[in-house]
């Protein structure tokens, strides 16, 4: 400070070394940008402005995607719905024309040529290459329209459906099945046959051709790439449009399935067997449970998308590299009034007037006056710096106070641990003495975050049973009551609590309750003559029996009786019991107040 000039201020402003980013630059993780030039904060203004506006336009246009999509969705849930209700009536058609079989005499009376000619009439005029059978509940066929009159017949492969029409009395349409050509895939409407009791005596099945249900489904396709397939109840192909022969008969996707077998319409996402994502709307047959689905590619709605998409970013970087330029050209009328400025600063104090010339911009010329300013008031301010100076050395005087009076606790647990039994075990002596140091570090932080004033009590029993509350030990309980609030603890009567504390449990784990698993421990704190006397209790249970006060008086014993007291200050009790069910100290103490540590005691109450 002899020659007037400010530390690191030239370094601050020409950036040859640059000084910590500001508290609130650092909060808000703009530390980077804080040190970039003028021509960076200018693109990052355009920035600021263009990337926002870009956002929202490809958020509109995911927003339409979405509208799009849903749009969709709704017409190909329609579509589908119509299907149903097509696919439904070419069931309805032929289950009827079975049924006017079924009431014929030639069916009741079991006239099988009858019967024979007028099924082939209603598979000539409704469905050529569908064929009519009659088969009795065992599965054997009487007959069959698609074998020659005189051909013998088999049995009935599947019965599933046959079974179903004989339990309930009424027409039923099956799910995918082999016929009885091996390979071949076909489906069945039975009806129940009748005789004059009215019981059922056999079925009346026709298995339509499955090209019909493809006729139906081409009808409505219309050519826009959407796929629409009808499925059985169990989720198999029947049909396809565009037609897909190798499919038929094949499951629908796995991640179809669950909103398949949920029933109902609705729609979905889902996958084609060659992978591509599908917008899948389906919908149920209301009679026979089969289903129609529409499914739209997901790539033709996601296509005019990222169209307008890559448009709108092209455009929105074309305009971004204007704005770029013309932020370039206006940080150059600036760049030259700030190096003038940061001339002016790197200065000495001394030098202010002399370069006290307009810098060419406003704004930079009161910057330039507020420095000349706060160069005078620093001049100034040079004679508090030697106060300063004078109170620190105060300041010092009692730091060093201090240190020698924790280095003389240092040596005196260093003497006493020792005289003890680890002075002749080095491992020993150095466990035992550094869980001592820790444990005087723990009374020093508490007393350094109260700035060396009275703590409370709680924070003091707490500091020194730290160990065994932290992870928490469930065999020592601690508690410290707050009405009465206990008084709190001046420094020194702090630290003798916490290592005394710190002795207990030591010892508790060496030779008391927390030697054993079913031990036990309660520590407790509380105020006694309304606030005026701290009381502290500690009381082991259900450790091995204590025959009595031990015959050698270790570090802690000796602690506890003779110096704790002492240390505590004038009226402090200290009383040290060695009972059969364990051991049990009290301490009682008057401590100093202060308006400080009253009010931490109530925080921690």
């Amino acid at each position: 400070m002899s020659d007037g000039t400010r530390p690191g201020s030239a370094a601050g402003i020409d950036g040859q070394a640059a000084l910590p980013p500001r508290p609130r630059y650092a909060a808000l993780g703009l530390a980077d940008a804080a040190r970039l030039p003028l021509r960076g904060r200018m693109a990052l203004l355009v920035l600021a402005g263009a990337l926002p506006l870009l956002a929202l336009n490809l958020g509109s246009i995911h927003a339409d995607y979405r509208h799009e999509r849903d749009r969709a969705g709704r017409q190909a849930l329609d579509l589908a719905r119509g299907l149903a209700l097509a696919v439904e009536g070419e069931l309805r058609t032929r289950i009827a024309s079975l049924e006017v079989l079924a009431l014929s005499r030639a069916a009741r009376r079991g006239d099988l040529v009858d019967l024979r000619a007028m099924a082939e009439a209603v598979v000539a005029q409704h469905s050529p290459d569908a064929a009519i059978l009659l088969v009795a509940e065992d599965g054997q066929q009487w007959l069959n329209t698609g074998l020659p009159a005189d051909a013998p017949l088999p049995r009935r492969g599947t019965l599933d459906n046959q079974r179903r029409v004989f339990a309930t009395g009424r027409a039923r349409v099956s799910d995918l099945y082999e016929g009885y050509a091996a390979g071949r895939l076909v489906v069945a409407i039975d009806v129940p046959v009748r005789d004059a009791a009215g019981r059922v005596r056999a079925v009346l099945a026709m298995n339509p051709s499955l090209g019909t249900f493809d006729e139906v489904l081409r009808r409505q396709h219309q050519g826009n790439g959407w796929i629409i397939t009808l499925l059985d109840r169990g989720g198999r192909r029947i049909a396809r449009a565009p037609e897909m022969e190798q499919l038929r008969g094949a499951p629908m996707p796995r991640d179809f399935m669950p909103a398949w077998a949920m029933g109902g319409d609705g729609i979905v996402t889902t996958t084609t067997p060659e992978g591509r994502a599908l917008l899948a709307a389906h919908a149920r047959l209301p009679g026979s449970g089969w289903g129609v689905v529409v499914a739209v590619p997901m790539a033709e709605l996601t296509r005019p998308a990222w169209r307008s998409a890559l448009t709108s970013t092209g455009l929105g970087l074309a305009l971004l590299l204007v704005g770029l330029g013309l932020a370039h050209r206006v940080s150059l009328s600036v760049t030259r009034p700030i190096a003038a400025l940061r001339r002016l600063a790197a200065a000495p104090d001394g030098d202010q007037g002399r370069l006290a010339q307009p810098t060419g911009l406003a704004e930079t010329d009161e910057v330039a006056a507020a420095l000349r300013e706060e160069a005078r008031r620093r001049i100034d301010a040079t004679a508090g710096l030697k106060d300063s100076e004078r109170r620190l050395r105060l300041v010092v005087a009692e730091l060093n106070h201090r240190a020698k009076n924790a280095l003389a606790t240092v040596q005196a647990l260093a003497l006493q641990t020792a005289r003890g039994e680890a002075g002749s075990d080095p491992a020993r002596f150095a466990s035992e003495f550094g869980a001592r140091l820790q444990t005087l570090s723990r009374a020093h932080d508490l007393l350094t975050a109260m700035s060396w004033e009275p703590a409370a009590l709680q924070a003091v029993v707490r500091a020194g049973l730290a160990p065994w509350l932290d992870p928490p030990d469930p065999r020592l309980s601690f508690h410290c009551a707050c009405a009465p609030m206990p008084p709190p603890a001046s420094p020194g009567q702090a630290q003798a609590i916490v290592l005394a504390l710190h002795e207990l449990a030591t010892n508790a784990v060496k030779h008391g309750a927390l030697s054993a698993p079913d031990g036990r421990v309660a520590v407790t704190c509380w105020a006694e003559e309304d606030g005026e006397v701290g009381m502290i209790t500690w009381q082991e249970s259900g450790g091995p029996p204590v025959p009595g006060p031990p015959a050698r008086r270790g570090f802690g014993t000796r602690l506890l009786e003779r110096a704790l007291a002492r240390d505590l200050g004038p009226g402090a009790q200290v009383t040290l019991a060695f009972e059969p069910g364990g051991v049990r100290a009290t301490m009682r103490f008057l401590p100093r107040r202060n308006a400080a540590a009253a009010e931490a005691m109530a925080a921690a109450c």
